[in-house]
């Protein structure tokens, strides 16, 4: 069997919504149970020095760990009051380390191996989690707040690896000062990672250092005022830190202290009432905060390697601790994870002390609230929209005399940070919060607090939404693009959905694709749009519409040849059949044929169209991405007079939008510029060209419509002449 890892003696498809039924359980659990510790259904393996994670789902997940038949292999899950196996991670080791991250998925790492895992609730599954630097015991394992996760020290490193979901990759970031192990860490309100003390081949390490993610490096902090390992670091509700118990250089303390970021000091607080090494808690013993923003403290061992069974309670208001009952059996190295209805699960652990004895054991600890009705908040999505207000329904915001004002607290799961927020609004079914501004990423308990009593908590997580859709009108269609969500909280899309309104057709894209084409809508019908990005753990919150857009016969979209962006094309007329069978651009190098003198810098468009009433006009209007200078020309391919011989001609009746951008003229069917003779068919190049300053373009001049018509009889008049001179010559 391997050695438990002692610092201080060197001593050896389970995946279901946060749905009403869940909550429904959790409730009736929570209902049933007395304040104090009460006793559930045990685990299926003994299991200690394991990891622990509370899930979307709101169940809590255990992986891996030791027991005296050596490495744990396989994980657990706990729902409804129930275990179920997750089957085998594919990694061992003494220690394990787990976070939730924003997919959903568990990231799970231990000290056996460079691979890192991939725990996926919803498939039930395990996959990469990608290879790390180094092997690393005992490290700090923090999820920021963009969504990655910092891996700090451990073993003999002082050197640190960032974790990125959306990659699956690990890449070095800045080093500590110091090697350290079975430290203290914790993520502060703005975003930097606290680390204090720890253990080293010197002793316990006196320092503290401060993590910017923004940069990627270290700064030294202030030191603790007692240098410790194996100890507690909770984030506390008013954003300071406190470091409690652990063992230091004379052994096993009930020390306690805070840590003030602003200050940058340690300031003692009341000493624990029990000395504690290795509490429960997850990762690293940590303390749990509850929902009434004390700090539970349960299991851990003193110097003589005593289990402690009695729990007590830290209030930062009045800096004391107090007794908070007995668990069943005392412990230390399980786990404790908050759950959503307010209990504290503690799972697993070991004593050493008689003998060597590992726990499947669990049971949960269960606060008094005052007396009073319990809100009761309906279930939402799991994704909602970053920085906007939260609204609730349910019942009992006013509490019992239908006067009281709640509040909202969002908690988050990883660190056991709480905000709380005043109502917009409310009313004793509804709760509008006012905007909760920027959160870090991670897992959220969501609950409304109606005097001093917390409803069960929703889960949720926060991410912006796909950007709002812009689209180009086609025949009978719109092609739809966005832009993805610019603050995905480590939880990027694996899929896009466009609706319409009016309800009439969609469309999906896989990323990295942002764009696709809604058909099947009505000529003539103004659409607006909208995208709703699905995530690997949900649907995310809706986008803003579109600007109103209406499909349209005969519309061409594509590149524009002369430089970024697109032209738009629109052609009308030519009777109901009329219909639009190809059209291009072409490179922007003059097109064969053309005066050698003319450069054609915004390409050539050409557009077939079918179906046309024989003799009937069409119209186009081709729309170019930027203003077209004053002197361009509009020249065309086709038969300057009809039934002609095809040639380069400026083109005569085009008009300029007030904006240059876009040029309007009409063609008719076998007529001059029709470069096919077909009966019904308009074969149509125009090229909007430039010729250089002061030098003159040879080619068939740019005629009016009457001036069309004009040498059209001069022609006429011509082959007549031609045929007299030829009969009188015979």
């Amino acid at each position: 069997m391997p050695a438990i890892k002692r610092l201080q003696t060197q001593i050896p498809q389970y995946f279901l919504p946060a749905s009403v039924a869940l909550v429904a359980a959790l409730w009736q659990m929570h209902a049933a149970a007395a304040v104090g510790w009460n006793v559930t259904a045990p685990m299926a393996t003994p299991r200690a020095q394991h990891a622990g994670a509370l899930m979307d789902d709101g169940s809590v997940g255990v992986f891996g760990g030791v027991n005296r038949d050596g490495f744990v292999v396989g994980s657990e899950r706990y729902f409804g009051g129930a275990w179920n196996s997750l089957g085998n991670s594919g990694i061992q080791g003494n220690v394990f380390e787990a976070v939730t991250l924003g997919t959903g998925h568990v990231l799970v790492r231990s000290d056996g191996s460079l691979n890192a895992r991939l725990y996926d609730p919803v498939a039930n599954t395990w996959s990469t989690g990608g290879a790390q630097a180094v092997t690393r015991s005992l490290p700090s394992v923090t999820l920021l707040d963009s969504g990655k996760v910092l891996v700090a020290g451990g073993s003999s490193h002082n050197s640190a690896e960032l974790y990125d979901p959306l990659t699956r990759t690990w890449t070095a970031t800045g080093s500590m000062s110091v090697v350290r192990r079975a430290h203290g860490a914790v993520l502060l309100r703005d975003g930097r990672v606290l680390v204090a003390s720890g253990f080293n081949s010197s002793g316990e390490v006196p320092e503290a250092e401060i993590y910017d993610p923004v940069i990627g490096t270290w700064t030294l902090a202030a030191s603790p005022l007692v240098p410790r390992h194996y100890a507690s670091l909770t984030l506390l509700p008013d954003g300071r830190a406190l470091l409690a118990g652990g063992f230091t250089a004379g052994g096993v303390t009930t020390h306690a202290e805070i840590y003030d970021p602003v200050a940058n000091t340690w300031t003692a607080t009341g000493a624990m009432q029990f000395p504690r090494n290795g509490a429960m808690g997850s990762p690293l013993a940590h303390a749990t905060v509850l929902a009434s923003g004390q700090v539970l403290i349960g299991g851990g061992s003193d110097s003589a390697r005593n289990a402690q069974p009695l729990a007590e309670l830290y209030d930062a208001a009045l800096g004391t601790w107090s007794p908070a009952g007995s668990m069943a059996v005392g412990r230390e190295n399980g786990t404790a994870n908050l759950l959503p209805n307010g209990d504290v699960l503690m799972a697993g652990g070991y004593t050493s002390n008689p003998s060597l004895t590992f726990y499947a054991s669990v049971e949960f600890y269960t606060l008094a609230v005052p007396a009073g009705p319990v809100p009761v908040v309906d279930a939402l999505p799991l994704l909602q929209r970053a920085g906007t207000a939260l609204t609730f329904t349910g019942t009992g915001f006013t509490g019992a005399t239908g006067t009281s004002t709640p509040q909202l607290q969002l908690q988050r799961a990883e660190n056991g940070a709480i905000t709380t927020f005043a109502p917009a609004s409310h009313t004793d079914t509804l709760f509008a919060s006012g905007a909760p501004g920027t959160l870090p990423a991670g897992l959220y308990m969501a609950r409304v607090v109606v005097d001093g009593v917390p409803s069960v908590a929703r889960l949720v997580r926060f991410t912006d939404s796909a950007g709002t859709p812009s689209g180009t009108a086609g025949n009978a269609q719109v092609a739809v693009s966005w832009a993805p969500p610019a603050n995905d909280g480590g939880n990027p899309p694996v899929g896009y959905t466009v609706t319409s309104s009016p309800a009439s057709a969609g469309c999906t894209a896989t990323p990295p694709a942002t764009s696709c084409t809604v058909a099947g809508l009505a000529n003539g019908t103004a659409y607006t749009f909208t995208v709703r990005a699905q995530h690997p753990n949900g649907p995310g919150p809706l986008s803003l519409a579109s600007t109103a857009i209406t499909p349209v016969a005969n519309q061409y979209t594509g590149p524009s040849p002369g430089g970024a962006g697109t032209i738009s094309v629109v052609v009308t007329g030519g009777g109901p059949t009329c219909t639009l069978v190809g059209a291009d651009t072409s490179a922007t190098t003059p097109p064969a044929g053309a005066p050698a003198q003319l450069v054609f810098p915004y390409g050539v468009f050409q557009f077939r169209a079918t179906g046309c009433v024989p003799g009937s006009t069409l119209q186009i209007d081709i729309t170019y991405p930027n203003p077209l200078p004053a002197n361009v020309q509009f020249w065309k391919y086709g038969p300057a007079v009809p039934a002609s011989a095809p040639t380069w001609f400026a083109y005569p009746g085009t008009t300029l939008s007030p904006d240059r951008r876009t040029v309007t003229y009409s063609i008719t069917d076998n007529g001059v510029g029709d470069s096919d003779s077909t009966n019904g068919v308009v074969l149509d190049p125009l090229g909007a060209a430039l010729a250089p300053p002061g030098v003159g373009v040879t080619g068939v001049p740019g005629l009016s419509p009457a001036g069309v018509a004009l040498a059209t009889l001069l022609i006429a008049m011509a082959m007549v002449w031609s045929g007299r001179t030829r009969r009188s010559r015979s």
